[in-house]
């Protein structure tokens, strides 16, 4: 069998590596767009961006399985697929395949700002827009951050100077809006940045380097839209196979044509923790859905039945999620201490993420808890923490 995997991020690279542990019998190609070998990107606007030294640092494969003899590297953007024929067209070359696996991930959202040149405006997706960014920094006293969400907050630890102002600007109500307020509020009482919220950027002051927004001028040497990401689908969208918000796939990343699957951010399947359809942009999206993708390529085809986690690093504070809230869940403190401190969502007695500030014992006892089934709110406030709960659940 031969395989093409359109993509070489998190998900395609997670893909490979288990088809080759798995011994895979056939053909690999990876038509990968960027010109770096491939690379994790959640330490771009982390440990990486805060020091910079070497790529090697951020290589996503193990030399051998990256070196193994039977995959094909293609270092090229693909223009087209034609399932039908199992056909992948990059500018001068087709390749023909027995499945083709689309992995495009997702790419930065940009806002247009009448006055803002392409020159003072970032954003962080890639390792280039990365380089790019630190390549502008000289000199630069004042940074704006679009967007209020872990990104712009990674980024301002990760930016973090003695000559350095940054200012993270909110278009909504409140920062961190997708985790609890008393979470946020833990992680917002340590930030560098100074926040300003419900702002509505209106252009870009050239002259003076502002931003003229309905609170005023904002100074902004240079400016980072940090404001989410969009699914890169044009090419499953070409051939009927995607939707608006994704590529719509079953429980094995099957897409409705038999020789296309999809795999990560792209792929828009049913949560089984969330008794719903809906596109996941985590790393555990793009690992678990290549690992269920590569048991089926293998063989010993088992449905998705992970569930989703998150994290963000923002300076010495670690905020490590399990499951999913929605922002209207309620939240109920179970443990604040000057160290930790921990927050359950739920809605009524289901819970439904468990929010870890500092509390990685906590965190990875919600994700095994999680995996059991439904968690009691009740019971979790009776045990006294995550932890505690799943002690008691084993014995």
């Amino acid at each position: 069998m031969k395989i093409g995997i359109v993509g070489a991020g998190q998900a395609a690279c997670t893909l490979i590596a288990e088809l080759i542990r798995g011994q895979f019998d056939g053909e690999i190609i990876v038509f990968n767009g960027e010109s770096h070998s491939p690379y994790q990107r959640p330490p771009l606007s982390k440990s990486w961006l805060a020091d910079p030294t070497e790529t090697e640092s951020l290589r996503l494969l193990p030399e051998p399985i990256e070196r193994h003899h039977s995959i094909q590297w293609i270092q090229s953007q693909v223009k087209a697929i034609e399932p039908d024929h199992g056909v992948i067209v990059t500018n001068n070359v087709s390749y023909t395949v027995d499945h083709i696996v689309l992995a495009t991930g997702t790419r930065a959202k940009k806002l247009s700002i009448d006055g803002l040149s392409s020159e003072k405006t970032h954003v962080i997706r890639t390792l280039d827009d990365v380089m790019s960014l630190t390549s502008a920094l000289d000199g630069v006293a004042n940074i704006a951050i679009l967007g209020a969400g872990f990104l712009a907050f990674e980024l301002a630890s990760s930016l973090k100077h003695p000559t350095r102002t940054i200012r993270v600007l909110a278009k909504g109500i409140r920062a961190l809006p997708q985790i609890s307020v008393k979470a946020a509020d833990r992680l917002l009482d340590a930030t560098p940045a100074s926040i300003r919220v419900g702002v509505t950027v209106e252009r870009y002051d050239e002259d003076n380097a502002a931003l003229i927004t309905n609170h005023g001028p904002i100074p902004a040497d240079l400016v980072i839209m940090a404001i989410g990401a969009e699914p890169n689908i044009e090419l499953a969208h070409a051939c009927g196979l995607a939707a608006n918000e994704g590529i719509p796939t079953d429980a094995y990343m099957q897409t409705p044509h038999p020789r296309v699957s999809a795999i990560g951010e792209v792929s828009l399947h049913e949560q089984p923790h969330l008794n719903q359809r809906i596109r996941i942009e985590s790393i555990s999206e793009a690992n678990d859905t290549a690992s269920t993708l590569a048991k089926r390529l293998l063989g010993q085809p088992e449905p998705f039945h992970a569930t989703p986690w998150f994290w963000s690093d923002q300076g010495d504070l670690k905020l490590q999620i399990a499951g999913l809230s929605a922002r209207t869940d309620e939240e109920t403190v179970l443990i604040n201490s000057e160290t930790e401190c921990v927050v359950i969502r739920h809605q009524g007695d289901r819970v439904t993420a468990i929010e870890a500030v500092n509390a990685a014992k906590e965190f990875m006892a919600a994700r095994r808890l999680f995996e059991q089934g439904t968690i009691s709110l009740e019971n979790l406030l009776n045990a006294g923490s995550v932890f505690s709960l799943l002690q008691s659940s084993r014995s």
